[in-house]
């Protein structure tokens, strides 16, 4: 402080203090009622506002700020921010309102933030912390496993990219919510009575049966059970083509509390009150029904239903209308609905045959001479017709040889189907020589039986390319037929090298393979 400041301080009679630890406030600046200081233009002179008006502001400003700033600026701002009828307008303005409203909460701030809070209560429940929050009750078979969602059969919501399975016997688990810890304290519960709103996706294999068990409880302090909600069991047939499904909701009061699954009952409850049609009738309606609807609901609602969806007649009506014949028309069928699914469902039954995964996922490297197997990105001047093939495999300058083995029954192909129905096996894939190097190519495609010995094959003499040569991609295609009985897997080997002994990759390249089962002799 300058000399000329301390002489008017020591003549108005005020002590000068040089303290260090305390700061001096300076002009302009005074403590507030709650003990912090803020300029005087701002809490020295705030403009009073009525009620009205401020609530009125309020109501645009974030929840969140209103209790952690605005709350504590002044007593009349934090009285209007406890009010009642701040948040209960609040509520109203942004649609929360009460589901029986003869029962008001007294707490309407907290009403709010739990309405504004709404989140799923379950830990991991879409399999993406393996088996964290659950409780395992049963283990049986392999016991539950995590697996990723196919990417032919995507959920609604894409963001779910994995799953839990069941085994060939129960597998249970389960979850205890404690409903307090989470935030809803008894006299909210209570009062206000808020909906549960549980639900769950499901699907079962489309080539093996399964069953479904979902249950929930509502328990008191003692666990005690208050509610519950228990439907049947839900039975899968297998050849089901299911898709993932969540139980629709709307259709009886109990869904809009407790959700899925229920629509199975309700169509169970309400199909006592269907009109008797005549079979004709039905089946032909039943003819124009996706066949997973008529699978997985249809069959479900009555007993005269399930006879007919479960009938030859309707399945040998569906494959001739949509094209399926079986190639062999003197040899008839003991199952027309697994023919209909198995063409409907005709598939490569090879894995990463476009090499588009990584490590050669699925695979065999029975040979890796040379600089090893790669991937290579098709070039842009020699494309394949299917312009959807983006990468291929290639050789390296000594032999590169790699298998798949299919087990036919894990595919849905089992011996009596095979040994009855005799369907076509259909083998093929795209090759190319490099531009610049001549190269050797080799191809064979095996049918094996039980013990893997071979009752059937095809393999070609090798191929060879000599330079220079134009680099255009072909196709090599096979198709078994009359092959007799007891074929229970394919062995599906291809390679090749480059024959000048360069280092790098300028052998054969290989891509898009694929091996089809194809029932309707349509090959």
């Amino acid at each position: 402080m300058s000399d000329a400041n301390q002489a008017l301080s020591r003549k108005r009679g005020r002590k000068v203090s040089h303290s260090p630890g305390k700061k001096r406030r300076g002009m302009g600046q005074v403590r507030s009622a709650h003990g912090f200081s803020a300029e005087t233009n701002f809490l020295t002179m705030p403009p009073t506002l009525p009620i009205a008006v401020l609530e009125e502001v309020f109501m645009n400003v974030p929840a969140r700020e209103l209790v952690c700033v605005c709350r504590l600026v002044c007593r009349q701002w934090k009285e209007v921010v406890d009010s009642t009828s701040l948040w209960r307008n609040r509520c109203r303005r942004e649609g929360y309102e009460l589901r029986n409203a003869s029962s008001l909460p007294k707490d309407w701030r907290q009403f709010y933030f739990l309405c504004k809070k709404r989140r799923n209560l379950l830990k991991n429940p879409r399999a993406e912390g393996q088996f964290s929050g659950w409780n395992i009750l049963e283990d049986g078979g392999d016991k539950w496993k995590i697996e990723d969602v196919s990417q032919e059969h995507l959920l609604p919501d894409e963001t779910v990219k994995k799953y839990f399975v069941t085994s060939y016997t129960s597998c249970m688990k389960c979850q205890l919510i404690d409903l307090v810890k989470e935030g809803y304290g008894p006299a909210f519960m209570d009062e206000v009575q808020p909906d549960i709103i549980v639900s769950d996706w499901y699907s079962p294999r489309w080539d093996c049966g399964c069953v479904y068990n979902f249950s929930v409880e509502l328990l008191n302090q003692k666990k005690k059970v208050i509610r519950e909600f228990h439907p049947d069991p839900v039975y899968f047939e297998q050849w089901n083509d299911m898709q993932w499904k969540q139980g629709p909701r709307g259709m009886d009061p109990i869904l809009e509390s407790l959700g899925t699954l229920d629509w199975i009952l309700v169509l169970r409850r309400r199909s006592a009150m269907l009109p008797t049609l005549p079979i004709a009738v039905l089946e032909e309606v039943f003819t124009n029904v996706p066949a997973r609807e008529l699978v997985c609901v249809c069959r479900l609602v009555c007993r005269q239903w399930k006879e007919l969806v479960d009938s030859t007649s309707l399945w040998r009506d569906r494959c001739r209308r949509e094209g399926y014949e079986p190639r062999n028309a003197s040899n008839p069928l003991k199952d027309w609905r697994q023919f209909y699914f198995l063409c409907k469902r005709r598939r490569n039954l090879l894995k990463n045959p476009r090499a588009e995964e990584e490590d050669f996922d699925g695979w065999n490297i029975v040979k890796n001479g040379g600089d090893g197997w790669n991937v290579e990105n098709v070039s842009r001047e020699y494309p394949l017709p299917d312009r959807a093939v983006r990468k291929h495999f290639a050789t390296s300058y000594d032999f590169c040889i790699k298998s798949q083995l299919i087990d036919l029954v894990k595919e849905g192909y089992g011996a009596a189907f095979m040994d009855e129905v005799q369907p076509d096996v259909i083998a093929s894939e795209w090759y190319s020589p490099c531009q610049d190097c001549g190269c050797v190519y080799q191809f064979c495609v095996e049918l094996l039986d039980q013990n893997k010995m071979v009752i059937q094959k095809f393999c070609p003499s090798p191929l060879s390319f000599h330079y220079p040569n134009v680099m255009n991609w072909r196709q090599i295609k096979h198709v078994f037929r009359d092959y007799g009985p007891g074929v229970r897997f394919i062995r599906f080997t291809h390679g090749g090298k480059d024959t000048r002994f360069w280092a790098g990759w300028y052998g054969i390249r290989i891509t898009n393979s694929s091996v089809e089962i194809s029932p309707s002799g349509d090959a």
